[in-house]
């Protein structure tokens, strides 16, 4: 018989194990330690225990679905209109389909009595509540389709695509920034500056980032003039298991007056050139296929899709 749960504070060995044993795909941290759900999970400080929920067959821990929330308008708290379930993960077992739907129910239940009225399915860069690091890469991409078995929940609950996004890499190996007219101009015009572990610029971005090595370039003009900004994380421990010095592109900005001038080209070039310098051997981004811009300067900059998620949505009525 299996029994649904809220979470225990026994549970997180049990989870870990649940963890390394389930079908997630590639793109899981693998092994699994308690440190690191303790660091991606259950250290958040909007982390509710009724939202993690665990799947017990005769006393054994099978299984657990976890669901959140994003943040509000300000970012200095959570929304709960809007909910996503991240993971629904399930040891090998004879009902494992019926366990994962079960837990994915059981989720969508929390979610509806928290206020939720938009489901989703998978994480993305704008509610990466949990599991930074630890699924999906450089950034939560939704569900991945190398998760066959993960896409298979979803689907079989009914969920549609709410967005597609691109898993993108570029290796640093012998970068240099292109040189052109325009960047070259940019260069003289422009100052660079590097910050290490850069002060959290709101309450969301504390909560989500705290515990990982974050760097931020930011690039000003004339007058002190802020004109953008990228934000990188150190891929670890994820990068350690692929062998190579990673970072994660989380952010890039620029100020709505100057788009499409090649700031943000520039921005980025210089980026990797400098992260290319300190040993750095690859960086990962992530870009929804509907922000065509987006996908156009990572093309330019040499990334390549090396996976798809889906952003899962739960349909109306």
């Amino acid at each position: 018989m299996i029994e649904i749960r809220c979470f225990r504070n026994d549970d997180p060995p049990r989870l870990a194990e649940v963890w390394r044993a389930a079908d997630l795909g590639p793109a899981a941290m693998q092994p699994m330690t308690t440190a690191m759900l303790e660091a991606g999970v259950f250290s958040k400080p909007y982390f509710d225990r009724h939202g993690l929920l665990v799947a017990v067959d005769d006393g054994r821990v099978v299984g657990f679905g976890h669901a959140g929330f994003g943040p509000d308008t300000d970012r200095s708290g959570i929304d709960t209109r809007e909910g996503a379930t991240f993971l629904v993960a399930v040891v090998p077992h004879p009902e494992s389909e019926s366990i994962a739907d079960r837990l994915l129910a059981a989720c969508e239940e929390y979610l509806r009595k928290r206020g939720s009225v938009v489901l989703l399915g998978g994480g993305s860069s704008k509610m990466r509540s949990f599991y930074l690091g630890l699924y999906g890469g450089s950034d939560l991409p939704g569900i991945l389709d190398s998760s066959a078995v993960l896409v298979g929940v979803f689907r079989r609950a009914g969920y549609i695509e709410g967005d597609r996004i691109a898993v993108l890499r570029r290796a640093l190996a012998g970068f240099r920034p292109p040189v052109s007219r325009q960047q070259m101009t940019i260069r003289r015009t422009t100052q660079l500056r590097v910050i290490d572990e850069p002060d959290r610029r709101d309450w969301w971005e504390a909560a989500t980032t705290t515990g990982i090595a974050l760097r931020r370039y930011e690039l000003f003009g004339e007058r002190e003039r802020l004109l953008g900004s990228a934000s990188f994380w150190d891929m670890q421990p994820l990068a350690s298991v692929w062998g190579v010095a990673a970072g994660g592109l989380l952010q890039v900005e620029v100020e709505g007056g100057r788009r499409r001038e090649g700031l943000a080209h520039y921005l980025l070039a210089e980026s990797f050139y400098d992260l290319a310098r300190e040993g750095g051997a690859l960086v990962e981004t992530h870009a929804s296929k509907a922000n065509l811009p987006a996908l156009e300067l990572f093309a330019k900059l040499g990334f390549e899709a090396v996976d798809h998620g889906t952003l899962f949505r739960r349909p109306s009525g």
